[in-house]
């Protein structure tokens, strides 16, 4: 599988791979349910999802999934730049709205259309430093 770490050229918001990381087979199918093609590593830059994840950290995103059901932690284009965050819709809006939370309350969390938010993909893993 490929990873991305550091600066390249972006596909769907995405660096091109830089580094790769090893996962067997049966970890990509039965643990994250993923093809891994559509699995990518992204280093998180900033501190808007603390605790949870930190400035270094790495995750994992399935490029496959980017409905919000269940919500979860994605990563998206917030018009400035990639951005992991959780991302839930809002019951019976219409049209449908989505809440883009952080887990840092220093960050507000802010409501948008669905249909005006670039979800590139869902967190399935992360790996962090001690």
């Amino acid at each position: 599988m490929r990873a991305s770490a550091g600066p390249g050229s972006f596909h769907e918001g995405l660096e091109e791979a830089k580094t790769t990381w090893l996962f067997p087979d049966d970890v990509i199918r039965h643990e994250f349910r993923a093809r891994a093609e559509d699995l990518h590593i992204v280093t998180i830059d900033g501190d808007s999802m603390e605790p949870m994840l930190s400035s270094g950290d790495r995750i994992m995103v399935d490029t496959s999934r980017r409905v919000p059901a269940p919500p979860g932690i994605f990563v998206i284009w917030d018009g400035m730049g990639i951005v992991a965050k959780r991302i839930e819709h809002v019951p019976h809006s219409e049209p449908t709205r989505v809440i883009i939370k952080s887990l840092n309350p220093e960050y507000q969390t802010y409501e948008r259309d669905a249909e005006d938010v670039n979800i590139i993909g869902r967190v399935v893993w992360a790996s962090k430093r001690l």
